[in-house]
């Protein structure tokens, strides 16, 4: 039988490719392989720095050598160094020779040591040309370093016993963002005139707890937070905030400042400022001249005995307002003294020597702290303007229930805590808003609690009686009945009306 050529040509042509798979044994690889090579990334394996003993280091250039007991800086490090760790040891020295090396030093972390100036070579850290981070607090450094590298942009100091900062220490760094200098003992003859002369970036700087009794000059104008609380200050030099436009926040409590020591411009152009602590000094009067954007004034633990009418004008955008333990009475508050503070939601005047409810309280407080005062009655307008406060502390003071208006309370509607403990009430006050959900009335004189005196306040939650001459006895039994999720507690047991449907 006879086959056509074409068949015989395809049958041939199967055989030799069989053929040459088998004898000449031509690899097949996948594509992948091709594609990914894999000897070449070991001969671009990073080496690891060379490490001193005990230490741990890694191939980034981190060297960690804290919590060592290490009495010496420790030797033998590579030059590759980039975060280097000795804090919490017991290192005393650090010369030239043990750091000039570390040209691409990035962070030194050499708190908690028993280093002194002594031990510190003034040129030491300015061979480190990289050196960004550094951080000596909780040692016992007398004096800051003559000099430091122009790179850096953070230093902490803090907790030595520093009596002088020299003009190049933080001088001459424009990279500079944070200096911490709190817990040391720089007084004003310690500072240079221009300690942070071309150092044009610095923006948090805390030199709280030492002997400063003036506030320092020439602060550079970037500075966004200063810290100068717990310090000796009596005064503010006139203009000495002036340029600081972009200063957020000032911490300025637990001095001797009093008004004589400030003018009615010292606050002035401080257009940035948000936060102002002037807590704890010697101010008898709320100071003027306060910045327009303030949000959060601290007054409290002062000698302030009066605010007058103009004092707070300027401050249209106050939010807190911390008056707190001081000398005001009803009458040395000026009625216009809050009128204007359109955002004033929170108000402290606890601890004063208030006799009745200031007039002319700020209209949008929504919480209003008057306890510890001698406050003995609540007219009936007292509280008419306040339509929207949701706290009302009260306590503490000289209420008597003959002195409670019974429609004292007509207008909050928007009350959910009602703080009265600590007074002379003999009954329940009528009238309570209906949007209560909180009220104590603890250490009262309460003998008994009349029928009606809490209808319709659905929403009461907790109802504290504690510390009055109440019994059970004394209680109308349907006092609360349809109040299903009160918890009543200062009875001779707890209720909790909620859950027991009594």
């Amino acid at each position: 039988m006879d086959f056509p050529k074409h068949s015989i040509l395809q049958a041939l042509s199967v055989m030799v490719l069989a053929w040459m798979l088998v004898h000449c044994q031509i690899p097949v690889q996948p594509e992948e392989e091709e594609e990914e090579p894999a000897k070449e990334a070991d001969n671009t394996a990073v080496e690891p720095i060379a490490c001193p003993s005990e230490c741990s280091c890694s191939t980034e250039g981190s060297v960690d050598c804290a919590g060592l007991d290490l009495t010496e800086f420790p030797e033998e490090l590579s030059e590759n160094t980039k975060q280097l760790s000795l804090q919490n040891n017991k290192i005393k020295q650090i010369t030239v020779e043990h750091i000039s090396h570390l040209h691409q030093l990035e962070t030194l972390n050499l708190q908690n040591n028993w280093l002194t100036t002594d031990g510190l070579e003034d040129e030491g850290f300015e061979t480190l040309e990289k050196l960004a981070y550094l951080y000596l607090a909780n040692n016992k450094l007398t004096s800051a370093p003559v000099i430091l590298p122009s790179s850096l942009v953070s230093a902490d100091f803090a907790a030595n016993q520093l009596i002088r900062i020299y003009p190049y220490t933080f001088g001459q760094k424009p990279k500079l963002r944070s200096v911490y200098l709190h817990n040391n003992k720089l007084t004003d003859a310690g500072l240079p005139d221009h300690m942070f002369n071309a150092s044009d970036n610095l923006e948090i700087l805390t030199m709280s707890s030492n002997f400063l009794r003036v506030v320092p000059g020439n602060l550079p104008s970037s500075l966004h937070r200063l810290h100068l609380k717990s310090n000796k200050l009596e005064k503010i030099p006139p203009g000495v905030f002036d340029s600081l436009h972009n200063l957020r926040e000032l911490y300025l409590q637990n001095n001797l400042l009093s008004n004589e020591g400030m003018d009615n411009e010292t606050f002035s152009q401080l257009s940035s400022l948000e936060y102002l602590d002037l807590s704890n000094n010697n101010l008898s009067v709320v100071p003027k001249g306060l910045p327009r954007n303030l949000v959060l004034l601290h007054l409290e633990k002062n000698d302030i005995q009066r605010i007058p009418g103009d004092a707070l004008t300027s401050v249209r955008n106050l939010e807190y307002l911390l008056l707190h333990n001081n000398k005001l009475r009803s009458r040395s508050i000026h009625p216009t003294a809050f009128q204007g503070l359109k955002k004033l939601h929170t108000l402290h005047l606890y601890n004063n020597l208030l006799e009745r409810v200031p007039r002319g309280l700020p209209r949008r407080a929504k919480t209003l702290m008057l306890l510890h005062n001698f406050i003995s009655e609540i007219g009936r307008n007292d509280l008419a303007l306040l339509y929207t406060l949701t706290e009302l502390n009260l306590s503490y003071n000289k209420l008597t229930s003959a002195k409670v208006h019974r429609d004292a309370f007509r207008k909050l509607r928007m009350l959910e805590t009602l703080d009265l403990s600590g007074n002379a009430l003999q009954t329940v006050p009528v009238g309570l808003p209906r949007s209560l959900q909180v009220l104590e009335i603890k250490n009262n004189q309460l003998s008994s609690i009349p029928d009606g005196a809490l209808t319709g306040m659905e929403k009461l939650q907790r109802l504290m009686l504690s510390d009055n001459q109440l019994k059970l006895n004394s209680v109308y039994p349907g006092a609360w009945m349809e109040l299903r999720a009160l918890t009543v507690s200062g009875l001779e047991r707890r209720w909790s009306l909620g859950r027991t449907g009594k």
